[in-house]
């Protein structure tokens, strides 16, 4: 018997239902993401990424020296990263994979950069970053968190303005 995965879904009535990623789950995302999942993790290690698969059969491809956006970026069931690391990020980009397996190798790239056009690449206004949790991502301060979120492209000192 597998251990429970996260719990997600909405508050009802002051209790969170309950709906858990279970062992089938895990493999159908791989078997859906597998073309794209192969073509990532095989970029990951051509940019000296170290891939490390969990039991959710989600891989981690941390340690690349270049070769992904932002503070990384996820293909398929696999996330492409610098030094990020941890478990939340990790939860985020796991929901990520989950997107890919539901809309696709073609359907999801699409509609992501297409968000990402309409919003401006601000992950706090992203469908897909609400989807895989702000917070996890490292996108809004955690509940009574005093820090402040991680900066969006517009926010980073030095960068050029982008027009609009």
């Amino acid at each position: 018997m597998s251990a429970p995965g996260p719990v997600i879904g909405r508050v009802i009535g002051g209790r969170p239902r309950e709906r858990r990623r279970t062992r089938a789950w895990w493999l159908a995302r791989a078997y859906l993401n597998l073309v794209p999942t192969a073509a990532a993790l095989a970029w990951g290690v051509a940019h000296g990424g170290r891939p490390v698969v969990g039991r959710d059969l989600f891989v981690e491809c941390g340690g690349m020296r270049r070769g992904y956006a932002r503070g990384g970026t996820t293909v398929g069931s696999v996330w492409l990263h610098g030094d990020l690391g941890g478990p939340e990020r990790r939860r985020h980009e796991a929901r990520h994979a989950d997107q890919w397996a539901v809309l696709g190798p073609l359907v999801m790239p699409a509609l992501y950069g297409l968000e990402a056009a309409l919003t401006g690449a601000d992950p706090r206004r992203s469908r897909f970053e609400r989807h895989a949790g702000l917070e996890d991502g490292g996108y809004a301060p955690r509940r009574g968190s005093r820090t402040a979120p991680d900066p969006t492209p517009d926010e980073v000192p030095g960068a050029p303005p982008r027009r609009r």
